[in-house]
């Protein structure tokens, strides 16, 4: 369940008409205008408008209205019900987060003068994505050990460790690499090992 606070007197008429929401979820929006009253009664949302007149006298009373709301909840419907906020007003998301976060509600602001969807389930960024980064797959045993063999180097505990392989896996890529002739004794010591 969701219960969303539209702040109509930002976002418009227009704003209003293009929340798609479910019949379940409680819709305050705050106006004193006649035709936003009468798209809340088409679309059976919450009319309040009984907040003085002037300026942000509207946010005033959204945060005092979520105050309330959240006041009246216990813990596992505070963590149960999402609260969004549709508003552009940067002052009143503030505040708004702020009074979610005292105890620790679930919110979520939609600016609806971005370029963003104003869907209330789904929120959709009209910007390009980034490309996704190749999936890194992780070395092998055998990949680490001849990637680390720049320079003649001993087959031994330390350089193990250093790699970060088990005994069991060390072991094992060595016996491959050898007979796969990837890598051969060193020239300068028969102890130490390079690629070939």
């Amino acid at each position: 369940m969701e219960i969303i606070f539209v702040d109509a007197e930002n976002i418009g008429s227009k704003g209003l008409e293009k929340l798609d929401t479910s019949i379940i979820d409680k819709v305050f929006v705050f106006s004193k205008s006649n035709t936003i009253k009468l798209v809340c009664e088409k679309k059976l949302y919450l009319f309040l408008t009984d907040y003085p007149c002037g300026s942000n006298q509207a946010d005033f009373y959204i945060i005092a209205y979520l105050s309330r709301v959240l006041s009246s909840l216990n813990h596992t419907e505070l963590t149960s019900i999402h609260f969004k906020l549709i508003t552009n007003d940067e002052s009143l998301i503030s505040a708004f987060e702020f009074q979610c976060s005292q105890l620790g509600a679930i919110s979520k602001t939609i600016r609806t003068n971005e370029k963003i969807k104003a869907d209330v389930n789904t929120v959709v960024q009209l910007a390009p994505k980034p490309k996704p980064k190749p999936k890194h797959q992780p070395q092998s045993a055998e990949d680490k050990i001849i990637s680390n063999l720049k320079l003649p180097t001993a087959l031994n505990p330390d350089f193990r460790k250093k790699l970060g392989i088990s005994q069991q896996e060390f072991s094992q890529a060595t016996r491959e690499l050898i007979s796969k002739n990837k890598i051969k004794r060193s020239k300068e010591s028969k102890k130490k090992w390079v690629k070939r």
